[in-house]
């Protein structure tokens, strides 16, 4: 029986996946304008055949009609994808006379992607039939029509009867009040249900669920007849009050918002408001701790409504931090529908109850062998509280077969569901489903029927994924960390063998351990083998496929097997390439008219031919990055709905359907102007808009329509930094006015934004509805920040970077998460206590030392961070000193020093000398300046990033207290600090976990570092006056990942043990001849990069490293080399070091290995053994030719030569190579193009070839 079960729903299942698509489409008015009506005949198949199919087959079964039925079932699919390949065709021309004549496209964007015009006049229509065009559509229109009219006939014959189509249309959603938890004014009547109710919530039962530690009550019933009221009375009742320690009492509604109501739940159980927080992680974290520390909670959902939409992971999510210390917590459920989905009893019913367990332990029994098909019957039952449901899964035959199990489930899907999971089948087990990706495949295959004018298609498909996600069909993705990937999800293979089972006539997948003949019923391939040429006359034999996906690259010549695709697969909808060596695209690829999913990201592509504007059905397009310009004419295809960031593109704004822009660079020339983005309003995501010097004036920005874009998240503005400063200031402020952002938005930024006023809608109370985060950056006439209250409210980020005239801050939100301030000169963070000893800091910086420091530093790179650090540096002085209208000599000699040119000894002693002067001067300054700003920053603040600003030890100090929730911590460019705080201040802050320290170049003390036991990574950059003798003793314990430049280190720097150690990252620093890291047994990772003076590495063989690179470390001993031991990776800059190591006793070759830096040609040593090396590295090399004996790598599988601008060809290479990545090596890119360059025939055989 279950074979017969598969044989039935698989026969279905092809009909489904090639006929329902097409249904609604020749029920349209085209069909019925060209003279063709088929309505009956479609009714017929919709309501009667299909609904019968599994009647149909067994009936056709038990007489000698089967044939016949499989036969017409050909004939149909066949018939349907010709008559909408016709109708696809005559769409076509319509949408090239309308791009050709430069109108806008008629087509109803909201509707599938496969409607045809709805607005197509009648009479036009019937006179177009007269055309040879056309002709060929109504002829297999009618064929279609002859063919459907066999169904009733063939029904007939079976004895079968008619079905009833006739469906309940859901009744509109209407206005629903919302209830509280206060208590009711009088309730009459309604005693005894009060005290069932609390003697169900009080009183233990006889199975409590130690997994979740809460069970569920229900009150169902019609609205109306007082289950709120009954609650409420139920909630305020002394019995309640006592036996639980926290009531929460929310209202669901129609619409199920997890973030929303856990956000209420929250504030319910606080009894205070809610942090303004979106990340689900974060309000699940703060609900879970409110309720660890109670005994019991009572939550009351009141008015749940269980629609067919509600996503069982939906529920899920919002009731998993529902945690507590005791059994006997309880959630109480209000709803007008059976379907509540808690476990528990329901008012009134517990006979039904009682029924549906007993079924539960039959079908958990027979479910026991598979626990991904108890799930995924589970959930699918989970949503239906009628005993018939219930008991038809319990009728189900062998459903203690997985498979069988899995079927039942798949039956219950919609039918646009089913057909968007068999189309999943295309790709291998094991695969990792991109989301996006896949969404838009079903979309552009027609596979996901829109009836909703005012939701994006997409977002259709979206909801079509969760819902296979919460049937278990797809599965999260689990990272390496634990945590679930939002843009992954997985298939089980059980699944995956049942989709690939009843899509085996439609969907198909050839890869390298299969080699079978391709069935020509075939609508959708997948190609996952090497080599197509035994394959390739089968497949260009496939006329009629939509789907052609290379998941793996090809050994094959790709442009022969790319122009057979655009010569035979002419009906292809969907083309995905992961392979083509050529930088072309033949000019042919414009005769797909059917084509709407290109994607040739994974290929060498570089130019694109202007064919591809012919190509009016294209919703996404994605190239290479090595596209740099795209064809001028893209702008006609208006259905055009994704597009990869290539350049701009001019009228880009006819694009109305495009979903994402990241960036919009507004010019003076026709078709570049802002007005381009009127009439896109489908745009989402990111959107930055930038050179807004060239907007003329306000007019032009407000016929932008910014604040119609509904479905932006955040919105970048920018004039450019270096625009013309004699425009007029006020411009900037009318340009802004006209640039209104929809009120949704999530992220705000302004930059280069030159006047001291900001438009209205900025300063406009609870304009904005989400605004999350908000960045002002370059912007030089600000003085304060906007004055409305509520703009920062909702705030969880506040970036202020190069605002040099703030004055002042407001008071800082208590949701802010993250907080930046870089530049921001006359915002002055110092302590009462420092000012009020200003008199005696004049000596307090430590400046007689760095002199010394510097000059040694400057010999590592000849100057170049110190310069660089310095040009930061010299803005920041030279507006802090102008504005307190000062004169200093010195500014103008670290300028004029920054300039020239000239003896490096001098320029050295001068530079240092003046930054030096000038900064004694700054710290006078600030001690005379009698201002101190308020410095309490928000308790939740999670990350806080500090640049170029004037902050002392004591306001770091105070900053830092009591923020227990400061994770990431940034100091740069802090010339002020001379130490970290002492342990008191950082004992507290127990979820730091990063630190980073860039060109602090005071700071000559850590403080109380170690008592930050949570920190596990450290950046210590450009800090010259730190003191890193036995430094490892300041260091926390818990200390995973150091990383440390242009700094002096001391050789007893590591002479304690850090337990958690792992990694190591030294580079561009002056040290002693002999570092000793023999302590730090943890160590797997160790990076040494430009350190002139080490020798020795103590300790060294005492360590079992994962991984190694040491580049232009020129004096390092090479017998202390010789103790090397890598398991993983190694990468060294010196060939002779290399060498040395090959030779040495004992070693053994890593798996992954290269050279970086490296200056002189060599070649390997000969008598090592090279067998383990899979992944070959060159980069950076001056080399002029890779080393000759690259074919002793015998094993090897991946080369890779980035920035390798001198090596021109390549030496032979070993038969085992399967992927070769040349990056920026213009001469050996060139070499090995197809089919005529030097180096091709000796990369010809290697199956993934990448050329950026």
């Amino acid at each position: 029986m279950a074979e017969v079960a598969l044989a039935v729903a698989g026969a279905r299942a092809g009909l489904q996946l090639v006929v329902s698509p097409i249904l609604k489409k020749l029920l349209a008015d085209p069909a019925r304008c060209l003279g063709v009506d088929m309505v009956s005949e479609l009714h017929e198949l919709e309501t009667n055949i299909m609904p019968q199919f599994a009647l149909l087959v067994e009936a056709a079964n038990k007489s000698p009609h089967r044939p016949m039925l499989n036969n017409w079932i050909q004939q149909l699919k066949d018939a349907f994808c010709k008559a909408e390949d016709l109708l696809d065709e005559h769409e076509y021309n319509i949408l090239k006379r309308e791009a050709e004549s430069g109108k806008d496209s008629l087509i109803e964007h909201a509707s599938s992607s496969n409607a045809i015009m709805k607005h197509v006049h009648t009479v036009s229509s019937r006179l177009s039939n007269l055309c040879p065009k056309n002709k060929q559509l109504l002829d297999q229109l009618k064929e279609l029509k002859a063919i459907l009219a066999k169904a009733r006939g063939l029904r007939e014959l079976l004895c079968l009867p008619a079905g009833n189509s006739v469906e309940a249309f859901p009744a509109p959603a209407s206005a629903i009040p919302v209830d509280t938890s206060f208590a009711p004014l009088k309730v009459i009547g309604r005693d005894k249900d009060r005290n069932d109710i609390i003697d169900l919530l009080t009183k233990p039962i006889d199975v409590e669920c130690d997994t979740s530690r809460y069970s569920g009550v229900a009150i169902v019933g019609l609205g109306g007849m007082g289950k709120s009221t009954l609650a409420r009375h139920v909630c305020n009742d002394k019995r309640v009050k006592e036996h639980f320690e926290v009531r929460m009492w929310v209202c669901i509604s129609r619409k199920l918002d997890v973030c929303g109501h856990t956000r209420l739940i929250i504030e319910s159980a606080k009894g205070g408001q809610c942090p303004p927080i979106d990340n689900l992680d974060t309000l699940q974290c703060i609900l879970r701790d409110i309720l660890e520390s109670k005994k019991r909670f009572l939550l009351v959902l009141d008015d749940v409504w269980f629609e067919e939409s509600t996503n069982e992971v939906e529920w899920e999510k919002l009731l998993s931090p529902l945690v507590c210390q005791q059994t006997g917590s309880k959630i109480l459920v209000t709803s007008r529908s059976n379907d509540h989905a808690f476990s528990g009893a329901a008012i009134g019913d517990q006979r039904v109850r009682d029924q549906l367990e007993t079924i539960a332990e039959k079908l958990a029994k027979r479910l026991g062998r598979s626990p991904l098909a108890a799930k995924t019957v589970g959930s699918r039952l989970s949503r239906k509280k009628d005993k018939a449901a219930w008991e038809d899964a319990l009728r189900t035959d062998s459903l203690s077969d997985p498979s069988r199990a899995l079927l039942w489930s798949y039956e219950k899907l919609d039918p646009s569901l089913q057909r968007c999971f068999l189309y999943c089948s295309l790709y291998p087990k094991g695969h990792s489903y991109f989301i996006d990706d896949l969404v838009r495949m079903w979309v552009a295959e027609g596979l996901i029927e829109s009836c909703n004018v005012n939701k994006r298609i997409e977002d259709i498909g979206r909801d079509c994924f969760d819902e296979m996600l919460s049937v278990s069909f797809l599965q999260p993705l689990y990272t390496s960390t634990g945590g679930i990937s939002p843009y992954y999800c997985v298939m089980h293979d059980l699944v995956h063998d049942l989709a690939e089972l009843l899509s085996e006539n439609v969907c198909f997948r050839l890869e390298d351990d299969k080699v079978a003949k391709i069935p020509h019923t075939v609508r959708h391939l997948s190609i996952c083998v090497r080599t197509l040429k035994q394959h390739q006359h089968s497949i260009c034999g496939l006329h009629n496929l939509r789907s052609f996906v290379c998941i793996k690259p090809l050994t094959d010549d790709a442009r022969d097997i790319f122009q057979q695709v655009l010569q035979n697969l002419k009906k292809l909808r969907v083309l995905y390439l992961s392979f083509y060596n050529s930088s072309k695209v033949p000019e042919s690829v414009g005769e797909l008219k059917h084509l709407r999913y290109l994607d040739l990201r994974g290929t060498s592509i570089s130019e694109l031919p202007g064919s591809l504007c012919a190509l009016y059905h294209m919703q996404l397009l994605k190239f290479s990055r090595n596209v740099k310009k795209i064809p001028e004419k893209l702008f006609r295809l208006n259905k055009l709905r994704y597009l990869e960031d290539c350049g701009q593109i001019p009228y880009i704004g006819k694009l109305t359907s495009l979903q994402c822009l990241n960036q919009f660079c507004v010019q003076k020339q026709m078709g570049h102007e802002v007005q381009q983005l009127k009439d896109m309003n489908h745009l989402g995501g990111s959107l930055s808009i930038q050179n807004l010097e060239n907007v003329p004036g306000k007019d032009q920005a407000l016929e932008a329509k910014l604040h119609q874009k509904n479905h932006l998240e955040s919105l970048h503005l920018e004039w450019s930094y270096r625009a013309d400063m004699s425009s007029h200031d006020s411009l900037h402020l009318e340009i802004l006015e006209g640039l209104m952002p929809p009120p949704q938005i999530r992220g705000l930024t302004i930059k280069g934004y030159r006047y001291a006023k900001y438009p209205g809608w900025l300063l406009r109370d609870s304009y904005f509805q989400n605004l999350e985060s908000l960045s002002l950056v370059n912007c030089s006439a600000i003085e304060i920040l906007p004055s409305n209250p509520t703009l920062l409210g909702n705030c969880s980020s506040l970036c202020l970077k190069n605002i040099p005239n703030l004055k002042t801050l407001p008071s800082l939100p208590n949701s802010l998460e993250e907080l930046a301030i870089e530049k921001c000169m006359l915002i002055m963070f110092i302590s009462d206590d420092e000012l009020e000893q200003h008199g005696q800091r004049d000596n307090t910086i430590m400046t007689y030392n760095l002199k010394s420091q510097f000059s040694s530093m400057w010999e590592v790179d000849m100057g170049s961070n110190i310069r660089k650090v310095l040009l930061s540096e010299h803005s920041s002085l030279k507006w802090l000193i102008t504005s307190m209208d000062v004169d200093s000599p010195h500014l103008q000699t670290i300028e004029s020093t920054l300039k020239r040119e000239g003896d490096g000894v001098l320029e050295q002693e001068d530079i240092i000398k003046a930054w030096i002067c000038c900064h004694e001067e700054r710290i006078r300054l600030i001690c005379t300046r009698n201002i101190s700003l308020p410095l309490v920053l928000p308790s939740v603040l999670s990350r806080l990033d500090l640049c170029s600003c004037i902050i002392t030890d004591g306001a770091l100090a105070v900053f830092l207290d009591g923020l227990t929730s400061l994770r990431r911590l940034s100091l740069k460019e802090i010339m002020t600090l001379t130490t970290l705080p002492s342990e008191d201040v950082l004992q507290q802050l127990t979820k730091l976990q990063n630190l980073c320290i860039d060109s602090c170049w005071c700071l000559g003390s850590l403080g109380g570092l170690r008592a930050a036991t949570g920190l596990s990574e450290i950046s210590l950059w450009s800090c010259p006056s730190l003191d890193f003798t036995c430094g490892s003793v300041f260091l926390p314990l818990s200390l995973e990942k150091l990383y440390i430049r242009h700094c002096v280190v001391a050789a007893d720097f590591l002479s304690s043990d850090l337990p958690q150690l792992k990694l190591i990252d030294m580079a561009f620093c002056r040290s002693s001849s002999s570092l000793s890291i023999g302590h730090s047994t943890s160590l797997r990772r160790l990076s040494l990069e430009n350190l002139q003076d080490l020798c020795f590495l103590e300790g060294l063989s005492s360590l079992q490293l994962g991984s190694a690179i040491f580049t232009h470390v020129p004096n390092l001993n090479m017998k202390c080399i010789s103790q090397l031991q890598v398991q993983d990776y190694l990468y060294v800059s010196s060939p002779v070091m290399l060498n040395h190591m090959l030779s040495a006793e004992g070693f053994n070759v890593p798996r992954h290995f290269g050279l970086i830096g490296c200056k002189e040609s060599f070649s390997f040593e000969e008598s090592a053994d090279l067998s383990s090396v899979i992944t070959l590295l060159f980069m950076d090399c001056e080399i002029s030719s890779l080393p000759g004996n690259l074919k002793s790598f015998s094993c090897l599988t991946m080369l890779r030569i980035v920035r390798c601008s001198n090596i021109s060809s390549l030496p032979d290479l070993p038969s085992s190579l399967d992927h070769i990545y040349v990056r920026d090596s213009e001469l050996l890119k060139k070499s090995c193009q197809s089919p005529h360059g030097e180096s091709w025939p000796k990369i010809e055989h290697i199956r993934s070839k990448l050329f950026y």
